[in-house]
């Protein structure tokens, strides 16, 4: 990887593998981050680009639509959902205009890390007619 990992990413990412392996557990794990993202979107409006590109992405390769993606890109993806969802991360999401920003990190290290995924899943939601 191009750069460092954020503090707490190796934990998720070891979380991620096994959901990695059950795309029902995934598709659980995608409708919680959905629900947190939506609630906290005031907050989030710094990354919901990012954090809804991912989501789309997971979503698509959960049921199947989308199965360009590689291994790694799927692992990295679920790190990202799993970290945001834990509420006890490095910095607890509860703080008031803090809380999400070790969750931006880790998003932008994934997103940068899965670049040219994410760019070739975009032109397949383009051709396939899906609007963002």
């Amino acid at each position: 990887m191009p750069f460092n990992e954020p503090l707490g990413f190796a934990k998720a990412r070891t979380k991620a593998r096994q959901y990695a392996n059950d795309k029902e557990r995934s598709t659980e794990l995608l409708g919680n981050v959905l629900q947190k993202a939506v609630k906290h979107q005031a907050q989030l409006k710094g990354i919901w680009w990012d954090l809804m590109v991912l989501y789309r992405m997971l979503k698509a390769w959960t049921t199947g639509d989308y199965r360009a993606m590689p291994w790694k890109t799927i692992v990295l993806a679920l790190t990202a959902a799993i970290y945001f969802l834990n509420p006890l991360d490095l910095v607890p999401d509860f703080i008031p205009g803090i809380g999400y920003l070790d969750d931006a990190v880790v998003l932008g290290f994934v997103m940068n890390s899965i670049r040219k995924d994410v760019s070739q899943y975009r032109e397949w939601e383009s051709k396939k007619g899906i609007q963002s």
